[in-house]
C-alpha cells in the first residue's frame, strides 16, 4: 500500500456544513484528487474554493494550480455526491466511485433529494437527476494514479451498498464506514454484518496507520476495532443504539496559511 523511497504525500481535510462533512484533497505529480464534493453547488463551491487555494500555495516548480483535478465519491449518500454537478460545472472532468455507486447514483439522488437542508442548499436543481455525473467505477483492488503515489481502492460495503475506501501511503479514506464523535448512521440501506466485518478488514490493511473518516477527526486502528465491535452488536440486535466514540485529539501538520476550515494532515 505505501511506496516508502517516496516523500508523503500531501494531503489536506476541509470540513463544512451541512453535516460537518470532512472531504480531503490528495496532491499528487499529475493530478490532485478531491474526496467527496458535498450536499449540493453551496457546499460544493466552498470545497473547491479552499483546495484551489490550497493547490495555489502548494505549487511549486509549476505545477499546483496546473494539476488537473479529479473527484471521488465514497458512497451514495446526499451530503457526499450532490456536489458533482456543481464540479463538474467547473471544469472536473473525471469522477470515480464504486461499481455499485455508479450504477445508483441517479436513484440515490431521487430518493435523498428532500434530506437536503435547503437553508444550507437554496439552489439545488428542480430536477434531481440533474446531480448524476458520468462515474468512472474502481473495482475492488484497482489503482488511481495520481503521479508519484497511488489510491488503491476497496469496494467495502456495509454503511451502504456504495461504499469505496482508498488508500494511500498509510492514510485510509473510510467515508462514514467510520465516524468520530458522533454515532455511525446505519439506515435501511446499511448491513451491519458486513459493516462489522469491512471495518476489521481495514484495521488490518498493512502499512495503514491513519484512518480519515467521513465525519469526525482522524483515528487509530484500535478506534476502528472499537466501532467494529460496536456495530457487530447490531448485527446481532437491531434494537441496539450505536455508540459516540471519541479519539485523542488528532496532531495535524503544521502549514500556516490555509484558507478557513482546512488542515493537513500529511
Amino acid at each position: 500500500m505505501s511506496e516508502p523511497s517516496l516523500p508523503a504525500p500531501a494531503i489536506f481535510v476541509h470540513t463544512s456544513e451541512p453535516a460537518a462533512l470532512n472531504s480531503y484533497l490528495i496532491i499528487g505529480t499529475e493530478r490532485a484528487v478531491i474526496i467527496d464534493t458535498g450536499a449540493g453547488p453551496a457546499q460544493a463551491a466552498g470545497i473547491l474554493d479552499a483546495f484551489t487555494a490550497v493547490l495555489a500555495q502548494h505549487s511549486d516548480a509549476g505545477r499546483g494550480t496546473e494539476l488537473p483535478i479529479v473527484a471521488v465519491n465514497t458512497h451514495d449518500h446526499w451530503d457526499h455526491f450532490f456536489g458533482n454537478a456543481h464540479f463538474a460545472a467547473c471544469g472536473v472532468e473525471e469522477f470515480f466511485g464504486s461499481p455499485a455507486f455508479a450504477r445508483d447514483q441517479s436513484g440515490s439522488a431521487w430518493l435523498q433529494f428532500h434530506a437536503v437542508p435547503l437553508e444550507a442548499e437554496p439552489h439545488l436543481p428542480a430536477d434531481p437527476s440533474e446531480l448524476a455525473v458520468e462515474v468512472t467505477a474502481l473495482a475492488d483492488g484497482a489503482v488511481l494514479d495520481i503521479g508519484s503515489w497511488q489510491l488503491h481502492a476497496y469496494e467495502m460495503p456495509g454503511h451502504t451498498d456504495t461504499d469505496l475506501v482508498l488508500a494511500c501511503a498509510d492514510v485510509v479514506f473510510t467515508g462514514d464506514l467510520v465516524e468520530e464523535g458522533a454515532p455511525p448512521q446505519a439506515g435501511d440501506d446499511a448491513t451491519p454484518s458486513r459493516w462489522a466485518a469491512g471495518l476489521r478488514e481495514l484495521a488490518a490493511l498493512p502499512g495503514a496507520e491513519v484512518f480519515a473518516p467521513g465525519h469526525g477527526q482522524p483515528v487509530d486502528a484500535g478506534f476502528v476495532r472499537r466501532q467494529a465491535e460496536d456495530i457487530a452488536v447490531l448485527a446481532a440486535d437491531p434494537d441496539h443504539e450505536l455508540t459516540a466514540l471519541s479519539a485523542e485529539p488528532f496532531a495535524f501538520a503544521e502549514s500556516p496559511g490555509l484558507p478557513a476550515g482546512v488542515r493537513r494532515l500529511r
